[in-house]
């Protein structure tokens, strides 16, 4: 059976020049988010880097492309409409779920993250995209929040539809990749900005299990793990796609995942890509996850440039 590749990238805050929001639409968090941008995020988060890593994505063959939220900054219409081109723009099939960014704020659905609905599973959240024999579920951990707070949620129900699906697909002998926007391992994100019911989302883990768990949010690439019922799930964080860092860590990349079907189960291949301060590219040792080794953990270990 031939391999299954999906390229992993998340938080491209898509660099544009806004033009500032209008009074209605200042007069809540979103204010902070244009002053914030304005000051200081559109320096880190540049249009020149994200290219970089679309071009050098786009280079090598892929199944999928899994994106973990926060394609906008401030989650507004036009921004929305804006990361809707970017999406047709892509060189692979993609699935998208929403981050804390684009659901800054209560809004029309269909003028902002329901435009991107195309690239969702059949809603509502959790949704399950099929590529091959890898189900990729999507769940949605952005919710609005009160000002100064990026936190996240799963929900009861999300977590019970979770957990169904995370049963239906396992008895398919499906390999299962859940997306999310917060990291789901506690300590991985300060109080401020952490998924505020981890245990719902480790619940589900543990006892219908998972091959891996991909997320965004932290703007740090990072592997660390869950317990499943038969060992270890690994769970992976990537930097910004469009970061300008020094830091190997911070620098905007991607993950490219290679899945394998053997007789034992998956085995999933791991190589980071990714551009310390907007330079050359750097390749990651490829880190391989198989059924074979239950007993390994990896509590936020971060990848190794």
């Amino acid at each position: 059976m031939n391999p299954i590749t999906i390229a992993h990238l998340s938080d491209p805050h898509l660099p544009t020049e806004m033009a500032p929001p209008r009074l209605a639409d200042r007069l809540n968090k979103r204010m902070f988010s244009h002053i914030s941008w304005r000051r200081h995020r559109r320096f880190i988060h540049r249009p020149e880097i994200l290219a970089r890593v679309m071009a050098d994505m786009a280079a090598t063959p892929v199944d999928m492309i899994a994106v973990t939220g926060d394609l906008t900054n401030m989650g507004l219409p036009g921004e929305c409409r804006n990361a809707l081109r970017w999406l047709e723009r892509m060189p692979a099939p993609c699935t998208v779920i929403p981050g804390n960014h684009d659901t800054l704020v209560h809004a029309d659905w269909q003028q902002t993250v329901g435009l991107w609905q195309p690239w969702m599973g059949a809603l509502p959240f959790p949704f399950v995209r099929r590529v091959g024999s890898v189900a990729l579920i999507g769940v949605s951990s952005a919710v609005p929040t009160p000002w100064f707070r990026a936190t996240g949620t799963l929900g009861v129900r999300q977590a019970a539809r979770l957990r169904t699906l995370l049963h239906q697909t396992g008895r398919q002998g499906l390999c299962r990749i859940v997306m999310i926007h917060h990291p789901p391992v506690a300590g991985l994100a300060v109080a401020r900005k952490a998924l505020r019911d981890p245990d719902n989302f480790a619940a589900c883990i543990a006892h219908e299990g998972a091959e891996m768990v991909l997320h965004g949010h932290i703007h740090t690439s990072s592997i660390s793990s869950l317990p499943g019922p038969q060992g270890a799930v690994p769970v992976l964080g990537i930097a910004s796609a469009s970061a300008r860092s020094a830091d190997p860590l911070r620098a905007a990349g991607w993950n490219r995942i290679t899945v394998h079907r053997g007789d034992t189960g998956y085995a999933l291949g791991v190589t980071r890509r990714c551009f310390p301060d907007g330079g050359q590219a750097v390749t990651s040792q490829e880190t391989v996850f198989t059924p074979l080794s239950p007993s390994r953990s990896f509590p936020g270990i971060s990848i190794s440039s």
